[in-house]
């Protein structure tokens, strides 16, 4: 209701104008008929009368007047309350005629302040409707622009990473055959050396002595072997000492990490507690619903669900952030860090009892 009226307050306050004059048009036409009406003597009849001393008045009775001796009498004049009457009529007709007049004119100026309150109003929301209409084109060609240039940016970090990944393999491969070519070359060199070796030991030691060379050869290759199986079993045995040592410290890390945590959700749950849950639940919405505005699917990534925890200061600076299981694939992964540390800063606790330091939440962008 507020916001209508914010969008048509105009036309509210000219119709408030238009019944405040109307009203004042009716009370002074009601005055002036009553004025017109109270200046006439209300219909009675006016009677002249003058006051008498009774010791002048004669106490014999007059002689009878004989009808022949009378004198005629003369016409009659009109009495004075008929012409009163007349006049009083007359007011009371021209004081009705002044008043239809008058309100006749009120009712004309109401409709024409109403007619342009309803005009005003009609431009206003016109122009309100252009202003929203263009807005709308505004951010639409801005999102547009945007997608763009996002578009853009990818397809050139895909282009760069194809051609230093083919620069990388070409360049692996040009290391390979060369040093295949310098194997094969030390080997043939070797392998002649050997070869004219054996033959001058051949002519010169005769059948029983490369017999003998043949034997410690292999002797040599047994022992070899034995010395390579040996190393072999010390590099398994060194690997799985490590791997339960990092296993043990992770352990460790994981345990001091869940008292940590236990700790902090202790506290940010007297914190919550004692806040609005109704605050708490739309400040971590607003957290997650910046996170997936800033994500960009994989292609083909579909069905996205995964629990993210993230560290953060009073003023929403992230500290550290952590997902709690795949969201699907290691693209996926990377593209929802990426979302998280696009949204660097997080937007910021309505109040202090609203605030933690450790936020988690479900991304779910599909839901």
């Amino acid at each position: 209701m507020w916001e209508k009226f914010a969008e048509n307050w105009r036309s509210v306050f000219l119709a408030i104008g238009l019944h405040v004059l109307i009203a004042l048009a009716l009370i002074v036409g009601v005055n002036f008929v009553t004025d017109a009406a109270s200046r006439g003597n209300h219909g009675q009849k006016i009677v002249n009368a003058s006051v008498v001393n009774p010791d002048s008045v004669s106490t014999d009775m007059p002689d009878p007047v004989s009808p022949a001796a009378a004198p005629e009498s003369e016409p009659a004049e009109p009495e004075p309350e008929e012409d009163k009457a007349a006049q009083k009529a007359a007011a009371e007709k021209a004081a009705a005629e002044k008043a239809q007049a008058a309100k006749e004119a009120a009712a004309q100026k109401a409709a024409d302040e109403k007619a342009e309150a309803a005009r005003e109003a009609k431009e206003a929301a016109a122009e309100a409707a252009r202003e929203k209409a263009e807005a709308q084109r505004k951010a639409k060609a801005e999102a547009e622009a945007k997608r763009k240039a996002e578009a853009e940016a990818a397809e050139k970090a895909k282009a760069e990473a194809a051609r230093k990944a083919k620069a990388k393999a070409e360049a692996e491969k040009k290391a390979q055959a060369e040093a295949a070519a310098q194997a094969r070359a030390e080997a043939q060199r070797k392998a002649e050396a050997e070869a004219a070796r054996k033959k001058a030991e051949a002519e010169k030691q005769a059948k029983a002595e490369a017999a003998r060379e043949a034997k410690a050869q292999a002797q040599r290759e047994a022992e070899q072997r034995k010395a390579e199986a040996a190393k072999q079993a010390r590099e398994e045995a060194a690997r799985k000492a490590r791997a339960e040592a990092q296993r043990r410290a992770a352990a460790e890390q994981a345990a001091r990490e869940a008292s940590m945590r236990e700790a902090m959700q202790q506290e940010a749950a007297g914190r919550r507690n004692a806040a609005n849950s109704q605050a708490l639940g739309a400040y971590i919405q607003a957290i997650k619903d910046r996170v997936e505005a800033n994500w960009l699917r994989p292609p083909g990534a579909r069905n996205i669900s995964c629990k993210v925890r993230v560290k953060q200061l009073p003023g929403g600076q992230i500290t550290g952030f952590r997902l709690l299981g795949s969201c699907g694939s290691a693209a996926v992964d990377r593209s929802v860090e990426q979302a998280i540390r696009k949204s660097d800063p997080l937007p910021r606790a309505p109040s202090d009892s609203v605030f933690s330091s450790e936020i988690e939440f479900n991304f779910e962008p599909d839901q």
